[in-house]
């Protein structure tokens, strides 16, 4: 990863499912924060599914291709690129051994600053730098196939600083004490050796995160216990420890001195505590995709955990869906998108462009009985 880059940001994105005809029209998103306002069944998640799965492409993480139309655009410092690409079906003469090699890039394009880095069309293949390129991977993205070289190299390290993370849900599991203690050795072997920052840490299960702050980074573990002890006041102490007879690492914490495992713990209590500790120990300009946010939180969490997004890590993108409406008006009407479908078009708008402009106290309520005047709820 090329620490020399210092800003990184998704701006927009497009995308059609050549199967099934879902299409998504372009929507730009925010520096910051984006919220996308709709009903149930507009498309919300399927904007979030197809940033993540481009960004999959982009790093070569393990995404079976799917037939699709898609453009991406992506700003690293002052420089704006711009990448589309399209997935087909391959020749029907070829063999075909599993159903997930059914595909192949058929179309790919990638653009800095309006200036074409590569193409190709099919079996056609051009790169800038280079008279003659080898076939490339029909299953693979050129952004991969070339991420050592200098003109793409930066921009391969820009999206893994990018990488999406999405916060998990599911909030229950631990992790096993045998895949737990090797990879606590790993950590203290290297802040024993090195002297890290916590960022070489980021990219680990929150709970080993949770284990690693609270015994060598004590300045952000008050950080996350403080905002913690914000919503709890009840809770003296968090730990990760193990449960012997489950062979699990489990987070524990400690209300008026008596220990309560994970297992103990109320799901909306976990699952806050889970986003705390996400929020203080993310790796700088992760684009971070939240479905649902209110789901599993106690109301008393929602605005405790709306003003950590708006202010704690500014260098943070979210994009985000919700329903819940103590969350939508907590957050800037001008940052939201309204969601709205026209059979397999999902489309989008801005606040003031979709007549939602009083006070941002009124504005969800105004958008509540447009939707109702529209016969929509």
């Amino acid at each position: 990863m090329d620490e020399r880059i210092e800003y990184v940001k998704i701006r927009w994105i497009e995308f059609e499912n050549l199967k099934t005809g879902l299409k998504i029209e372009r929507i730009n998103f925010n520096k910051d924060i984006t919220l996308l306002v709709g009903l149930s069944g507009v498309g919300k998640t399927q904007i979030l599914n197809a940033v993540e799965y481009s960004l999959n492409l982009a790093v070569n993480k393990a995404a079976a291709l799917q037939p699709c139309r898609v453009g991406m655009g992506i700003l690293i410092d002052n420089d704006e690129y711009e990448w589309f690409y399209e997935i087909n079906e391959i020749d029907k003469d070829e063999l075909i051994i599993n159903e997930e090699d059914r595909y192949e890039f058929s179309f790919e394009k990638l653009l800095c600053n309006g200036k074409i880095i590569f193409e190709r069309k099919n079996e056609r293949v051009s790169v800038i730098g280079y008279d003659k390129v080898p076939q490339p991977k029909k299953d693979e993205s050129l952004i991969w196939q070339y991420s050592e070289d200098e003109n793409l190299g930066f921009l391969v390290s820009g999206i893994r600083k990018l990488y999406s993370v999405e916060i998990e849900l599911a909030v229950r599991g631990g992790i096993r004490s045998e895949n737990f203690s090797r990879l606590k050795s790993k950590v203290t072997d290297t802040i024993r050796n090195e002297n890290v920052e916590f960022k070489a840490f980021s990219h680990l299960p929150v709970a080993l995160k949770l284990y690693i702050v609270k015994r060598y980074y004590p300045e952000l573990y008050v950080k996350i216990f403080e905002a913690v002890k914000d919503l709890f006041i009840e809770i003296e102490d968090i730990d990760v420890e193990e449960d012997s007879i489950r062979e699990l690492y489990l987070v524990s914490i400690q209300v008026y001195g008596k220990k309560l495992m994970q297992y103990d713990i109320s799901n909306g209590m976990l699952k806050t505590i889970y986003y705390i500790v996400e929020l203080f120990t993310m790796s700088k300009d992760s684009l971070v995709l939240i479905d649902e946010f209110e789901n599993g939180l106690g109301v008393n969490c929602i605005d405790l955990l709306s003003e950590l997004m708006l202010s704690e890590r500014n260098d943070l993108q979210f994009i985000i869906t919700s329903h819940h409406p103590k969350i939508i008006n907590a957050i800037d009407k001008e940052k939201w998108r309204i969601i709205d479908r026209d059979n397999c078009v999902v489309k989008n708008s801005g606040s003031l462009d979709y007549g939602i402009g009083n006070s941002q106290h009124d504005a969800y309520f105004n958008l509540i009985n447009r939707w109702e005047f529209e016969g929509k709820i």
